[in-house]
Formats: structure tokens, C-alpha cells, sequence
């Protein structure tokens, strides 16, 4: 991640992942309003937070390997009833 690049790359590493800001973000342990700021430019990631990106970046998005919908993809309510647990 070279630092003339790194909101593009933020970026372009979120959404491949699937993920929303705020799905990123608690990846990452930091708010949305930070990944927002990394982002469009107006901060860079800390050293942590680069690690945190990487390791995030490394192991892929744990909630699209369960299953979950991707690309902003809902699902409907008759969905979510059907994937309920039954009891």
C-alpha cells in the first residue's frame, strides 16, 4: 500500500471484499467515519490500522465466506425468515 495511493487502495480492497464502510471499519477496529476519511483522502491508516488492513486484506471478509450477500445485495424478509433457526 504506497501512501500516494492508499485511499484508492482502501478502497478498491473494500468493495472487492463486499464490504460497506461500516462493515470495514469493524473489521479494521476503527469507526466509519475514519475509513470514510481514508477514503476520500482527508487521512491516511495509522500504523496499526495498516496492519489491521492487511491481515484483513490476507484473510478476506469472514461474513462472504459464511454465506452473506454480497455486493449491497439484501436479503428479503421472506429470506430471512427462511434462514432463521427453527425452534
Amino acid at each position: 500500500m504506497t501512501d500516494e495511493n492508499v485511499h484508492r487502495n482502501i478502497r478498491e480492497l473494500r468493495i472487492r471484499l463486499g464490504m460497506t464502510q461500516e462493515e470495514f471499519a469493524h473489521a479494521v477496529a476503527v469507526t466509519f467515519s475514519t475509513v470514510n476519511r481514508w477514503e476520500n483522502g482527508h487521512a491516511k491508516p495509522s500504523k496499526l490500522a495498516r496492519r489491521a488492513i492487511e491481515a484483513l486484506a490476507r484473510r478476506g471478509n469472514p461474513r462472504r465466506e459464511a454465506g452473506a450477500p454480497l455486493n449491497g445485495d439484501r436479503l428479503t424478509p421472506e429470506a430471512m425468515v427462511a434462514a432463521e433457526p427453527h425452534q
